[in-house]
């Protein structure tokens, strides 16, 4: 069963999604790995800014303020029953 993909930000705050693919064209994309958000890996929503932008994201025990525009990139399903 594939659960539908979503973007970082249209998460839900509190879920935790996994993560599948990122494309940021080759921009940040090793602080992104860095950081632990690659491909498998567990992500929470945790809150956003007043103005939406950025947002803040624990992935690895870290939490990690993401710009909307960098955090659109990464699709996410939902982690339920993962």
């Amino acid at each position: 069963m594939n659960d539908p993909l979503i973007s970082l930000p249209d998460t839900i705050t509190g879920q935790e999604y996994i993560i599948r693919s990122i494309d940021l064209g080759g921009k940040n994309n090793g602080v992104f790995r860095g950081y632990g958000i690659i491909p498998g890996a567990l992500i929470r929503h945790l809150f956003d800014s007043p103005a939406k932008d950025p947002s803040a994201y624990e992935v690895m025990g870290a939490v990690l303020a993401l710009r909307h525009e960098d955090s659109e990139k990464i699709l996410v399903s939902p982690a339920t029953g993962a």
